[in-house]
């Protein structure tokens, strides 16, 4: 067959005409036709509207996924409350001191009316005001730091936690070895199934004495994956397998009336603070807590809040997703990576950094000063403005200042919570002392504590790919297909007419475009 000799350009019309003609994209073989001009223009039109509306949907699909590409929604089934641990029980004694070895209401008074005080009384008053109301109108010598001492009359004054009649699970322990002792932004508080410190601190953090001591080691379980299928009843930390009250914690609080101090506090409330925490969280209770008041019974019911993420979503960058698993996210002092835990070391470092030490409660390396009195106004500087900027960052409309927050502390990615609903009622324990023929010291307080799960299984929220691939693919596809009939098929069609078949005209007929039509 002989070569066409058209010109190159009616050669292509030709073979686009060809192409409109066979395609199974829609309106296409209008362009290909013979008709008028208006016809054409017509369908260009139309054809350019459609296209114009399909680009304009698939980008705001786009714009959807790129600005959040993860989505939280409920898990598919419940989960039992034996695969997650049972809450760290912190609690807090209001009194931070026995008022026969210091009493901080009588030498705060002694100070107001200008009487006279032994050095040992003033250092003492200095040291309990960290702990303590610190009184504008007393001359304090304000030093800027405190030695180690500090934590010695700490430690040698406080109020112990006498408890008795411990019961977890619907089993007697012994109420000394399921508590132990803790430095919080509180003083020193007793904490109930939380980590060791080896288990949360790093080797380089200093340590008091036998503090955060616990007498078992984290053992079948992890923060990321929980309990292992083989855990049996005795894990640590330790959970229930049960819900309701005879399968939580209870116990007893004693206070004597010397342990009390009205003056040493910002309010005159006695009693206990409690909080409820994950195991490998260093609790904060001057922040989140609830009240156990003297001569009363405290019922805590427990509901989880848990939050899981997907295998899937790990692929994308920790601030797509908003949440780090505990391997992307090194602290220096923990071990363990927990939003709060990160946003204490946060805290710690600017307070280093603008104070030239850090907070009694605050984890520090050797070397590190504990701030005095004449730091006092610093520290709480320090916290507000990480308040402050945490804050105009979430609230500012600028992207990049929303990137680049001071303490980059997302959220760990498979987190769990505890909201405790409380209830109160007086307790006449006297009289049911009284009538089991027990007798009982008049100068003495008592108070109970009940802590216990709601229910047996919860609701678990997961974060999931708001599009997965497939998905993504079916939106795409599904968008070019409603608008103009667009497949995977019409994909190869123009493949085929860019290649293949110009490559089998040149053999069949000796020119690309086939035989003249």
């Amino acid at each position: 067959m002989e070569k066409p000799t058209n010109s190159f350009c009616k050669n292509v019309r030709t073979y686009f005409r060809e192409y409109c003609n066979c395609t199974s994209i829609h309106g296409f073989r209008y362009f290909g036709e013979k008709r008028t001009i208006f016809e054409r223009i017509w369908w260009i039109i139309v054809f350019l509207i459609c296209l114009s509306a399909c680009i304009f949907s698939i980008y705001g699909v786009y714009k959807k996924w790129d600005g959040s590409p993860v989505i939280v929604n409920f898990a598919n089934q419940g989960t039992s409350i034996y695969q997650i641990p049972f809450p760290a029980v912190t609690i807090c004694p209001e009194s931070k001191s026995v008022q026969n070895l210091f009493s901080f209401t009588k030498i705060m008074l002694k100070k107001l009316r200008r009487q006279n005080t032994t050095q040992a009384e003033d250092t003492k008053f200095e040291y309990m005001a960290l702990v303590c109301k610190y009184h504008e109108k007393i001359n304090y010598t304000n030093p800027n730091t405190f030695p180690d001492e500090f934590l010695d009359v700490l430690n040698t004054v406080k109020p112990n936690l006498i408890k008795w009649n411990c019961m977890y699970l619907g089993e007697k322990y012994d109420c000394n070895q399921m508590f132990v002792k803790i430095l919080t932004d509180e003083g020193i508080c007793y904490t109930f199934n939380m980590l060791d410190r080896t288990d949360i601190f790093r080797d380089k953090v200093l340590q008091y004495k036998d503090y955060q001591r616990s007498l078992y080691k984290m053992s079948e379980w992890s923060v990321e994956h929980g309990y292992t299928e083989n855990a049996q009843f005795s894990p640590y930390p330790r959970r229930a397998l049960l819900a309701g009250a005879s399968n939580g914690l209870t116990l007893n609080l004693m206070t004597p009336k010397n342990y009390l101090d009205y003056a040493c506090r910002q309010t005159s409330l006695q009693g206990y603070k409690v909080i409820l925490h994950t195991p490998m969280r260093i609790p904060r209770p001057s922040q989140q807590y609830f009240r156990v008041p003297l001569d009363q019974n405290v019922v805590g019911a427990v509901q989880p809040v848990m939050i899981s993420t997907s295998d899937r979503v790990q692929m994308y960058d920790p601030k797509r997703r908003g949440c780090y698993f505990p391997s992307e996210r090194h602290l220096k002092y923990f071990k363990i990576y927990t939003s709060l835990n990160c946003k204490l070391e946060c805290l710690t470092n600017y307070t280093l950094s603008r104070c030239k030490c850090v907070n009694f409660f605050m984890p520090r390396e050797s070397g590190t000063n504990i701030c005095g009195t004449g730091k006092i106004a610093c520290m709480r500087e320090a916290e507000r403005f990480l308040q402050a900027k945490d804050l105009y960052l979430k609230l500012s409309k600028n992207k990049s200042l929303k990137k680049t927050s001071q303490c980059d502390c997302l959220p760990i990615c498979t987190d769990t919570t505890y909201e405790v609903e409380t209830s109160q009622s007086d307790w006449d324990w006297k009289m049911t002392y009284s009538a089991h023929g027990t007798p009982w010291p008049n100068d003495t307080h008592l108070s109970s504590l009940t802590i216990f799960f709601k229910s047996d299984t919860f609701i678990t929220s997961e974060r999931n790919e708001l599009y997965g691939p497939i998905d993504f693919l079916a939106n795409f596809g599904g968008l070019l297909g409603l608008f103009t009939g667009f497949s995977v098929l019409s994909l190869m069609e123009i493949l085929y007419f860019l290649s293949v078949r110009i490559i089998c005209n040149n053999r069949l007929y000796g020119f690309w475009a086939g035989p003249s039509i």
